[in-house]
């Protein structure tokens, strides 16, 4: 792709600004955060404790597994989640950053929305990026690729193997890891052995983010550096572990996948537990 290519494809995505929307949803996001009190009602809790930088939360993050309802009543039944994260970032006034995925599960919808950008809290009036295109449900993938993914947590002993660790602990909200963030750097490869060279590297986070089950929300990169691939692909959204496939947005790419989106669908391949987990991903970008 050369630069009056990719000049016109941002062009492209510039010209959304003064076009109509094809679809509009009003929704009410309410959040109770976690005071170790109220477990019952509780729908996020803080992960991480402040740092000493200024006097308005710096470095705080808060996890949430939230209600969406199409009213301002908070007992009306939700229309979908938002499951997600935000943290403090500013040292003389209070701001966040939000990263989360609206599940929709209902007769009106089935799917997800992933939302983030920064939240500028002294604006009455703010604006978050929804990062995925949902108008490539019934277009055939100009690419897709077969990929295995596999997972080491460290456990203290383990320092060789592990590819990935644990950053914060569990908070008390549910008993079901809510908050616990994991930080990896995974190997990637073409077939199912665990030994067979990497063909890309996945690099990011996931965290639990549910209080009355296992649900886990990731954001990563593959990372490819091979005679095959050079670039990247950025990956996120919500993890329904009860469900057997489960369906990531590819969100964006550098190098040979240059402002790629798609869709990552994958499920897991074989699970030791903490210990070890594999995962089959089928990519499909459009």
């Amino acid at each position: 792709m050369n630069f009056n290519q990719r000049s016109n494809l941002i062009e492209d995505k510039k010209s959304l600004r003064n076009q109509e929307p094809c679809k509009r949803l009003e929704l009410y996001y309410r959040d109770i955060l976690f005071d170790g009190t109220n477990l019952a009602n509780a729908t996020s809790a803080k992960a991480t404790n402040e740092t000493a930088l200024g006097d308005f939360k710096f470095g705080m993050l808060i996890v949430f597994d939230n209600p969406i309802t199409a009213d301002n009543n908070l007992l009306s039944p939700p229309v979908a989640r938002a499951q997600g994260f935000y943290f403090y970032d500013k040292k003389n006034d209070y701001n966040v950053w939000f990263a989360f995925t609206l599940v929709f599960n209902s007769t009106q919808y089935k799917g997800t929305l992933n939302i983030m950008g920064a939240v500028l809290m002294a604006v009455e009036t703010r604006d978050l990026s929804v990062v995925d295109k949902k108008s490539l449900r019934n277009q055939e993938p100009c690419k897709r690729l077969e990929l295995y993914y596999h997972d080491i947590l460290f456990d203290g002993t383990n320092f060789a193997n592990a590819t990935s660790a644990k950053a914060t602990n569990e908070t008390a909200l549910g008993d079901f890891k809510f908050g616990m963030l994991i930080v990896f750097d995974d190997p990637i490869t073409a077939d199912n052995n665990l030994l067979s060279p990497p063909v890309a590297r996945a690099q990011g986070f996931y965290f639990y983010d549910k209080k009355n089950d296992y649900n886990v929300w990731f954001a990563f990169t593959l990372v490819f550096n091979s005679t095959q691939y050079k670039g990247t692909l950025n990956i996120m959204g919500a993890v329904l572990m009860a469900v057997e496939t489960r369906d990531l947005s590819v969100v964006g790419g550098t190098g040979d996948f240059f402002m790629a989106k798609g869709i990552a669908t994958f499920h897991s391949d074989i699970f030791q537990g903490a210990k070890y987990f594999r995962l089959k991903w089928d990519i499909k970008l459009y």
